[in-house]
């Protein structure tokens, strides 16, 4: 039987990573912002670009999912719901070796997922099956921060966050950089849950985070470039978070309402896909679902299992 869910700023902020993700799907890793913006202007938006090579072609930048289709996750997204989906069958908990499992059963050989697997993927693949912990390696980009999200849903607001929100990193990186940037994004999720405007929850986060990481989101916020694409060319558009988390930052300064948010960031170009989880997350928690400012109800119907995305997102989000 369907059980309708009424939404929450947990569920919310769960969907909108996930849908955030599959939007920027179609142009990922395009590292021409000329060519997206023009895709762009065609098309009317740049959310929900179909997954096409020619997309690509001439361009600097690299085709990674022609084995997706448009609507699916990309592999940040994938493994935030797998994520999503294994806390709930551990009724709620982050639990390490579940987690383990889960992730080599769906992305190692013969497993669910078909697509592209990054490094810090395939090293937490080969630990894992090595039987070593953490199973993470000594990495900085984008893939640390994607379980994030599940993990505050699920331990906001208790003594376990801090403790659950670096096990999660720990399943594919391990590094000081990676965590003191999934830190900063764990404040930054808890003030918006908490109902701080995003303007107000990102200087918190930024004045609270420590040394260069602090010293760059600051920066992100006081620089007088007001376009997320010309500031993502200043700072770098690639997966490390030391890059990624002041385009994120800027990205959600400079964006009203959940839709822009999304289109700044994959206008941006490179990561937009890993960098889309947590800014579809802030701005889902804070603006909610089918709102004026929302995420988009005809976005959500792209998504090609948005109705399970949903269910699950709800689940753990009402828990």
């Amino acid at each position: 039987m369907h059980v309708a869910h009424t939404p929450t700023p947990r569920s919310t902020m769960l969907l909108g990573a996930l849908v955030a993700d599959a939007a920027s799907l179609g142009l990922h890793w395009l590292y021409d912002p000329d060519r997206i913006a023009d895709i762009a202007a065609r098309r009317g938006g740049a959310a929900f670009t179909p997954v096409d090579a020619a997309h690509f072609d001439g361009a600097k930048g690299y085709f990674a999912h022609g084995a997706r289709q448009t609507g699916m996750l990309t592999q940040y997204g994938e493994a935030l719901w797998l994520a999503i989906r294994t806390m709930i069958a551990e009724g709620g908990a982050f639990d390490v070796p579940a987690q383990q499992a889960a992730f080599a059963t769906h992305f190692g050989p013969g497993g669910a997922y078909h697509g592209y697997i990054d490094r810090p993927t395939r090293g937490a693949l080969e630990r894992i099956a090595a039987q070593l912990s953490p199973s993470g390696i000594d990495d900085d980009q984008n893939p640390a921060v994607t379980r994030l999200p599940a993990i505050v849903a699920g331990y906001h607001g208790t003594p376990e966050l801090a403790d659950r929100s670096q096990a999660a990193m720990q399943i594919t990186n391990v590094n000081d950089v990676a965590a003191a940037y999934n830190a900063v994004f764990c404040d930054l999720l808890c003030r918006v849950l908490d109902g701080a405007p995003v303007a107000e929850a990102l200087a918190m986060a930024a004045r609270a985070a420590e040394g260069d990481v602090r010293e760059a989101l600051l920066h992100a916020l006081a620089s007088d470039e007001t376009d997320p694409t010309v500031f993502a060319g200043e700072v770098g558009r690639a997966c490390h978070l030391p890059t990624a988390g002041p385009v994120m930052f800027h990205v959600l300064k400079h964006s009203a309402t959940y839709s822009d948010a999304v289109e700044h960031n994959i206008l941006a170009g490179g990561d937009s896909a890993g960098r889309a989880i947590l800014i579809g997350a802030v701005m889902g928690a804070a603006h909610g679902i089918a709102t004026p400012a929302g995420i988009p109800l005809a976005w959500v119907l792209q998504l090609t299992d948005g109705a399970p995305l949903w269910d699950g997102c709800a689940r753990l989000g009402s828990a």
